[in-house]
């Protein structure tokens, strides 16, 4: 155990001196990706790799919505997130080469994905998931390249809108390595304007 240990430690922290935004993945990122998914990896050392993506904004409230995170998919870090899901059925997937892997990542390649995450003031009159809209700061304005809004609902019998979630999708190489504000807005109307460093991101 202690040598597997070892192993991981080396692969991890020699592979990834200085992270930066991958505009392309080559084996070798996809090796450490799955390493990274799986044991022996701590459940710790994948929380403190996730924490680099996600930021708290908690924006002031906008007629009954706020801004309560953002989170950031990478392309890196999509790979991750879906070796994490294999990794918890524990079947074969990368473990006799990378073709499925290649072919699970497919549809992710070149993009990055942001995730918005609204939650709604209830002592406010609520009319549903308002469209929200972002776009990345910078020398260049960068819109999206596609954008999905969905619901968040309350549990029991009897289940409320209680927030929304919104997912853009944006090219990966226009957005380079480059600290961007990111322009969340509602029909131009500012709702919040996190940065976010992707060169602080893989």
């Amino acid at each position: 155990m202690r040598i597997c240990r070892a192993v991981t430690v080396v692969l991890l922290a020699g592979a990834t001196p200085a992270a930066a935004l991958n505009l392309l993945l080559a084996p070798a990122d996809m090796q450490r990706a799955l390493t990274l998914a799986r044991w022996p990896t701590s459940d710790a050392e994948r929380s403190r790799f996730h924490e680099r993506y996600v930021f708290t904004v908690n924006s002031p409230t906008t007629e009954y919505f706020a801004v309560q995170k953002v989170e950031v998919i990478t392309e890196f870090r999509r790979l991750e997130l879906i070796a994490e899901e294999h990794a918890r059925i524990n079947d074969t997937f990368g473990r006799g080469g990378l073709r499925d892997v290649e072919d699970a990542l497919a549809p992710w390649r070149g993009l990055v994905s942001i995730v918005v995450t609204l939650t709604f003031d209830s002592a406010k009159y609520i009319t549903g998931v308002p469209p929200v809209d972002m776009a990345l700061e910078g020398p260049t304005l960068i819109a999206p390249l596609e954008t999905t809004r969905d619901g968040v609902y309350s549990g029991g019998d009897h289940p409320t809108l209680i927030g929304g979630i919104v997912r853009s999708k944006f090219d990966a190489a226009s957005i380079g390595q480059a600290r961007r504000p990111l322009f969340i807005h509602r029909d131009g109307k500012p709702i919040a304007r996190p940065p976010i460093d992707f060169a602080a991101l893989e």
